[in-house]
C-alpha cells in the first residue's frame, strides 16, 4: 500500500517535471486543461494524455510583470510558472470559460506561451436558455476540431466510447474508494483521499485505474480503530486542491470529514458519462447535467446552498467547513446564500479563506479549535 500511495506522491509533489519526463520519454503528446468542465475524454479518444492544470507551491515571482495580484492563487501560479518556463514542454492548453481570471489567463498564456497552443472554450453558463444543449454542441464539436488537429488524427466514435468506458471506470473506482472510506474513515486520512484524487488528473487513467484497484484490495483487507470526532462536511476550492496542513488540523483537532464538493474532490468523479448512444451525446448530457450545482453556471434547478445543507444532513455533518479561496468571485458571489441556508437549517459553520502564499496558520488554528468546541 506505502508503494501505492508514493507512486501517487511522487506525481503530485512534482507534477510538470514528471510529465515532462513522461514526455521526453517518447510517451505521447500531453494536452492539460483548467479545471472544471472540459471533457477530458476527447483528449484521451484522440491518443493524446489529458491532465489538469494543478497550483504549484512555489513563490509567485515574475509572473507578477504579466498579472494583478488581486488574481486568484492557481492563476497568479499558472502565469508565473509559464513564464519561468516550466509549461514549455505542453502541446497544448485549453481553459473553460468559469470565470473572468481564467479569460485573463488565456490571454497572457497565449503571449508567453508562443509555442504551446493555448484555447478558450466558451460554454454556455445559463443553462435555463432554450439554446442551451445547441450552443453546447457547437462548442464541443468547435473542440473536438481543435484536439483532432493537434493530434493530427481523427476522433472516431470507437475510440470515444473506449476513452469514456475508461473515465468511467475511473469514476467508479474512485467513488468505491469513498464509500469505503466513509464506513470506516480511519482507513485513509482525507489529505490521502484527495492526494489520489489529483494524481488521477495527472497521469494516464488506465494506470491510476490500476492502482486504484490495488489500494481497494487492500484497503478492504485492513483494520482501522474505530475513530470518534465531530462530523464535518468540507465544501468549496472550486479549482485547486486545499493545503495538506488544513486537512491536518481539521483532522487533529477531532474532525471526520464524512464528505465534500471540492473539485479536487467529489465534484471531479461524482457523474458518469452515458455509454450507449452517440458518445459525443454523451458528454454534451454530461457537461448539461444539472444535480451537481456549482457557482460558475447559472439558473440551475437546485441551488448550491440547498445542496450544501441537503448534503451536510443526509450525511449527519455536526458542521460544514467552507474553504474559499481568496479573489475567487463565482464563490464570493454565492457564498452569503450559503451562510444564510446554513444558519436557516442550524447547522454550525465556518468559512476559510485560504491564499497560495501562507505565511502562517496560527490564526487557521485559533479559529478552528474555537469552531470544534462550539461543537461541543
Amino acid at each position: 500500500m506505502e508503494q501505492i500511495m508514493n507512486r501517487f506522491r511522487s506525481v503530485v509533489e512534482a507534477p510538470y517535471e514528471k510529465l515532462a519526463e513522461w514526455k521526453n520519454a517518447g510517451k505521447r503528446k500531453v494536452v492539460a486543461c483548467s479545471p472544471m468542465h472540459f471533457p477530458e475524454e476527447l483528449i484521451h479518444a484522440a491518443g493524446m494524455l489529458p491532465v489538469v492544470l494543478q497550483e504549484t507551491n512555489e513563490a509567485i515571482t515574475t509572473g507578477f510583470s504579466h498579472i494583478h495580484p488581486f488574481y486568484c492563487g492557481i492563476t497568479r501560479n499558472m502565469v508565473d510558472i509559464a513564464d519561468k518556463g516550466q509549461l514549455n514542454f505542453l502541446d497544448a492548453i485549453f481553459y473553460s470559460d468559469i470565470c473572468v481570471q481564467a479569460r485573463t489567463a488565456t490571454c497572457i498564456l497565449q503571449q508567453t506561451l508562443p509555442r504551446t497552443r493555448v484555447e478558450y472554450m466558451r460554454l454556455p453558463m445559463s443553462l435555463n436558455r432554450p439554446n442551451a444543449s445547441e450552443d453546447t454542441v457547437r462548442e464541443f464539436d468547435k473542440v473536438k476540431s481543435t484536439v483532432e488537429s493537434i493530434a493530427g488524427n481523427k476522433i472516431d466514435d470507437s475510440a470515444l466510447k473506449q476513452s469514456i468506458r475508461v473515465y468511467n471506470k475511473n469514476r467508479s473506482l474512485l467513488r468505491s474508494l469513498r464509500d469505503l472510506r466513509k464506513a470506516n474513515p480511519g482507513l485513509l486520512a482525507y489529505r490521502d483521499m484527495l492526494l489520489i484524487i489529483q494524481a488521477g488528473m495527472l497521469m494516464p487513467k488506465e494506470e491510476h485505474s490500476e492502482l486504484l484497484e490495488k489500494l481497494l484490495a487492500r484497503l478492504k483487507k485492513g483494520k482501522a480503530a474505530s475513530r470518534k470526532g465531530k462530523k464535518i462536511f468540507l465544501s468549496g476550492h472550486l479549482c485547486q486542491k486545499p493545503k495538506a496542513d488544513i486537512l491536518d488540523l481539521i483532522e487533529g483537532m477531532g474532525g471526520i470529514i464524512v464528505d465534500d464538493d471540492l473539485y479536487t474532490g467529489y465534484r471531479y468523479y461524482a457523474l458518469d458519462a452515458e455509454e450507449n448512444g452517440s458518445p459525443f451525446q454523451a458528454l454534451v448530457k454530461r457537461y448539461l447535467e444539472t444535480s451537481l450545482p456549482v457557482p460558475t453556471r447559472s439558473y440551475l434547478p437546485v441551488r448550491w446552498d440547498k445542496y450544501l445543507v441537503d448534503k451536510a444532513t443526509a450525511n449527519r455533518a455536526q458542521g460544514v467547513i467552507s474553504l474559499v479561496v481568496k479573489y475567487c468571485e463565482p464563490h464570493l458571489f454565492h457564498y452569503p446564500f450559503i451562510k444564510e441556508a446554513l444558519a436557516a437549517a442550524g447547522i454550525p459553520h465556518i468559512m476559510l479563506e485560504t491564499e497560495h502564499e501562507v505565511v502562517s496558520l496560527e490564526g487557521t488554528r485559533t479559529r478552528l479549535q474555537a469552531f470544534m468546541e462550539m461543537l461541543g
